[in-house]
């Protein structure tokens, strides 16, 4: 016989009670990851549509390696761009969107 006292909680619901606490914390914080993702992505189209745009670099011969370095540094900047709090309100926007 097993005395129940009011207010404890069986160890199961409380088990499970944790592990969807936790199930749901993970999925926000993948949501949030991916939708920082999308931003960063966005940011780099829009970079380089802006680099396009651009008529040339004058003081350096345009070469390969110029392209990949000034492709690498965009991504770098896009990335920690996307990091900041409220760069463009685009990954908050998605996020509460597609949070359910």
């Amino acid at each position: 016989m097993s005395i129940q006292m009011p207010g404890m909680m069986t160890p199961v619901t409380d088990t499970q009670d944790t592990t969807n606490t936790a199930r749901q914390l993970q999925r926000e914080k993948d949501l949030e990851k991916a939708c920082q993702g999308f931003e960063a992505l966005m940011l780099d189209t829009l970079m380089q549509r802006m680099r396009d745009t651009l008529p040339g670099d004058t003081l350096f011969p345009e070469s390969n390696a110029s392209d990949i370095y000034q492709s690498l540094h965009d991504q770098y900047l896009t990335e920690n761009l996307s990091q900041g709090r409220r760069v463009t309100g685009f990954k908050e926007f998605l996020y509460r969107q597609l949070q359910v």
